[in-house]
C-alpha cells in the first residue's frame, strides 16, 4: 500500500497504480494551479508597487517595492 502524494487534493490510498489519462489529469490540474498563483503574484506585486507610490518614508518605499520584485520573479519561475 502507498500513500498517494495528492491526498490535499482529494486522493486515496490505493494499491493500484494511475493510469495514464488520471496522470495527465493531475498534470494538467496542477498546471493551473501553477498559473492561478502566479497570476495572483503578479497582482500581489502591481498593489504593492501602487500603494509604496503613496509612501513617505523612502526605506519602506524600497523595502516594498523589492519585494514586489520578489513576487515578479516568483511569478515567472
Amino acid at each position: 500500500m502507498r500513500l498517494d502524494p495528492f491526498w490535499h487534493r482529494g486522493g486515496a490510498v490505493t494499491d493500484e497504480p494511475k493510469t495514464y489519462r488520471e496522470l495527465l489529469h493531475e498534470l494538467g490540474n496542477a498546471q493551473q494551479e501553477k498559473v492561478a498563483l502566479q497570476y495572483l503574484l503578479m497582482i500581489a506585486a502591481e498593489q504593492i508597487e501602487e500603494l509604496a507610490g503613496h509612501l513617505a518614508d523612502n526605506e519602506a518605499k524600497d523595502k516594498a517595492l523589492k519585494a514586489a520584485e520578489r513576487f515578479r520573479r516568483s511569478a515567472e519561475l
